[in-house]
């Protein structure tokens, strides 16, 4: 686990600069140039071509990392493996077209009454889906080659600052809002050439007709069969992340939706530790899992979810002391700060979520990996009805109960699977008391003295203090009770780089 803690903390600081670019470009920069209309839109795009990705690459990531190890060989360039993963998504993503344009006039009729404007563009849908199935089936495959860094670097960080400065371009009244959505676009093309080019220079692209004694009927069929159910699951996922901001556009029109994804984006910078932590924790329990090392699976999933729970629980702590401030600081925080519930509310329930660990890895990459499937369409359907249920009454916060009811049933059903099937728990006593911590923590936030009403810099500097003050008490307790092992044998050995200080001498 030494070596996971390690890279995912380097990968996490790529994520994190991520992060903190999108939070300037979400909250600050898009929210400043472009309406809240125009906001709904370019995230609807994104958002809905991460969808429609899930089932069009015909779960070519998940065969890779499923099967990568048996096709490993690089004398024999993985006897054509890339090849496979590259050429399935062509098939998916070509009927995935045809059925898109067979139900434009479907959408454009479910969008026209509440989102006119999103008719207009919905078209764009189609390249942003192809660009964003390569971008996830090139990332599992350097993924298997224990290269996460760059490929996270280029998605998190990269894609990120290419739109801060074409929205930036925008604003300036460089060009119109139709060109900055074809940008956008370009810069996810390049993501993908950039990717590939990775690739080549690590000397691994592989681009050979597959092996036919390595990809004979039987092999395909089971390689197929297994991306089928993992797609089906993807697609619940996906379901339950995404499809609330759509239906929200046209159920209470494109403001309901831009206030909505505002704050669930605050709320997703929780679970940045979970994605850095379970990219380069997959490959180790695919193996664990595929040899049966029951105490390697229980070690992988304990320590990934007690890591994901201190460093997202950090992170939800600063969030929320600071909620009002951080809305006060938004251009339009008047409108956005409607959705100071949703951030609460997804906020929690993806805690819960990644203070769990690996059990959604646990299923999906185990012989019971149907299971996933079926939990997660489960899921999905009730989040659909939720949403149906909830959106027309409540707007946003409907959407937002609906998706923390779904999430928190999904995940207490997955751990309820493992702790069944394998008898792994990934609660120790060092769980408790992270919590006992954090919740210490957020308890002194009540005893500081609530600043008055400012200026910008006067929001800032309450910001600050907070951040110091309850971030601050919550890092010394966790370093004082030794939480982590791990943390603390890496921060030990980087102050022994230091000198010890100076001491006077003793006097006679």
């Amino acid at each position: 686990m030494g070596i996971i803690v390690r890279q995912s903390l380097k990968a996490s600081l790529g994520f994190y600069i991520g992060a903190l670019v999108g939070i300037i470009n979400q909250m600050f920069i898009s929210t400043h140039f472009l309406s809240v209309e125009q906001l709904a839109i370019s995230r609807l795009l994104v958002e809905n071509a991460i969808l429609f990705a899930t089932f069009s690459h015909l779960g070519a990531p998940f065969i890779a990392d499923k099967f990568f190890g048996q096709f490993r060989n690089d004398e024999e360039q993985h006897h054509g493996l890339l090849f496979f993963l590259l050429g399935l998504p062509l098939i998916g993503g070509g009927l995935f077209t045809l059925l898109y344009w067979a139900f434009t006039p479907a959408i454009k009729s479910y969008f026209s009454s509440q989102s006119p404007l999103l008719v207009q563009y919905h078209y764009l849908v189609i390249p942003f889906t192809f660009l964003w199935i390569y971008l996830l089936v090139l990332e599992s495959y350097t993924r298997n080659h224990s290269r996460i860094a760059i490929p996270s670097f280029i998605r998190e960080v990269y894609l990120r600052v290419a739109n801060v400065l074409l929205v930036l371009m925008f604003g300036f009244g460089w060009f119109s809002f139709d060109v900055l959505l074809y940008l956008v676009i370009g810069a996810y093309a390049l993501a993908v050439g950039i990717l590939i080019f990775y690739i080549a220079r690590l000397g691994r692209l592989y681009i050979r007709w597959p092996d036919r004694r390595m990809f004979n009927g039987k092999q395909v069929r089971t390689m197929l069969g297994y991306g089928s159910y993992t797609l089906i699951g993807g697609l619940g996922v996906s379901i339950i992340l995404t499809l609330d901001r759509s239906m929200l556009a046209g159920e209470k029109g494109l403001v309901s939706a831009g206030i909505f994804i505002i704050a669930s984006y605050i709320a997703s910078i929780i679970e940045i530790p979970k994605k850095a932590i379970s990219q380069i924790s997959i490959p180790f329990l695919s193996d664990a899992l595929r040899s049966e090392r029951r105490e390697d699976i229980q070690s992988l999933t304990r320590k990934s979810a007690l890591h994901q729970l201190l460093v997202g629980g950090f992170f939800f702590l600063l969030l929320w002391v600071n909620i009002d401030d951080i809305f006060k600081l938004l251009p339009k925080g008047e409108t956005y700060g409607d959705g100071k519930l949703v951030v609460l509310l997804i906020g929690l329930v993806k805690l819960f979520d990644i203070g769990t660990g690996l059990n959604t890895e646990i299923i999906l990459y185990s012989r019971h990996f149907r299971w996933s499937t079926i939990l997660t369409i489960t899921a999905a359907v009730v989040s659909l009805f939720l949403n149906f249920w909830l959106i027309p009454s409540y707007g946003f916060t409907g959407a937002a109960i609906a998706a923390a009811l779904s999430t928190l049933g999904l995940s207490g059903f997955k751990l309820a699977f493992v702790w069944q099937h394998y008898k792994i728990s990934p609660f120790t006593r060092r769980t408790f008391l992270t919590i006992v911590i954090w919740v210490i923590s957020l308890l002194l936030n009540f005893l500081l003295p609530e600043f008055p009403a400012g200026n910008y810099w006067t929001i800032l500097l309450s910001i600050l203090l907070r951040s110091i003050t309850v971030g601050g008490t919550f890092i010394f307790l966790i370093f004082l009770c030794r939480v982590s092992p791990e943390i603390s044998s890496i921060t030990d050995n980087w102050l022994k780089q230091f000198p010890p200080f100076p001491r006077g001498k003793k006097r006679k």
